[in-house]
């Protein structure tokens, strides 16, 4: 791999994990709507952002691109549903475990499974499980998860192959994304529309959780393979996590930080093995 390349993906590594820890914390701040309306501003701003950067140039895209719009919403409705059946930290523990299936593919593919990739993979998974783990378990919520584990696996396929300019395909995405949340919210209250203070936060949320978030998706998958960039990105979940404690004041114990800290670690220690 060139030296370039590598720099760019991890640079797009680096955003993923800084768009998440300031961005997805706001989630339970923005309690006056639902998760399914969230995805509606999410989604549509970012694509109107996109919009405006390309000139409204958004046509002329490969097939891959027309996939991730069809597939992204379908892998965020599955991260909802596993959320709300049996919490957020079982479903997220599940998610992290994405590059399971990616290196399923990449096995039938041909791609190399490095033992960096594994050892990263099982401390960043380790860490993880460690730092949201409460001992529950729901049959729904577990399937529900699993569903998201596996669309989300198809999208990081699907990124690395689409040939479109990102902000094409953060376009199109996230018109997917606001689509399906349209739908879902059809019974949703949008009295917080007026609070013009929820408004200024939609946008921030919608500018670096969605906007800055996808192109940071984008660069890291565009540089890197597919697997170690899907093991990479889980490192997400541990930013998140000292986001929410740094940002918003939530108290983390010790476990929490054990695990943070051991997820953050193996991810940078795939990051130096990368050829």
């Amino acid at each position: 791999m060139k030296e370039t390349n590598k720099m760019f993906g991890l640079l797009g590594v680096l955003g993923i994990w800084l768009t998440a820890g300031l961005a997805l914390p706001f989630v339970n701040v923005l309690k006056d709507f639902t998760p399914e309306q969230l995805m509606v501003f999410r989604g549509f701003i970012t694509a109107g952002l996109a919009f405006i950067f390309l000139g409204g140039s958004v046509w002329h895209n490969d097939k891959y691109t027309y996939l991730i719009m069809l597939v992204l919403p379908l892998a965020t409705l599955g991260l909802f549903q596993g959320i709300r059946h049996w919490g957020a930290g079982p479903t997220i523990i599940i998610l992290t475990a994405t590059p399971l299936a990616n290196i399923v593919f990449g096995f039938f593919t041909g791609r190399k499974i490095s033992s960096a990739l594994i050892i990263g993979l099982v401390l960043v998974l380790g860490g993880v499980t460690v730092a949201l783990w409460s001992g529950t378990f729901q049959w729904s919520g577990f399937l529900w998860s699993l569903f998201a584990m596996a669309t989300n696996a198809i999208l990081y396929e699907l990124l690395s192959r689409a040939k479109a300019k990102s902000l094409q395909r953060c376009f199109w995405s996230c018109i997917g994304m606001g689509t399906l949340g349209l739908l879902l919210s059809h019974n949703a209250s949008w009295d917080g529309m007026e609070n013009s203070k929820n408004i200024l936060m939609l946008v921030g949320f919608a500018f670096v959780g969605g906007f800055l978030y996808w192109l940071s998706n984008f660069m890291a998958f565009e540089n890197l393979p597919t697997n170690e960039a899907s093991v990479l990105a889980q490192g997400e979940t541990p930013a998140v996590i000292i986001g929410a404690s740094l940002m918003l004041g939530e108290q983390l114990t010790l476990m929490q930080w054990a695990g943070a800290s051991l997820a953050i670690y193996g991810a940078c220690y795939l990051s130096r093995r990368i050829k």
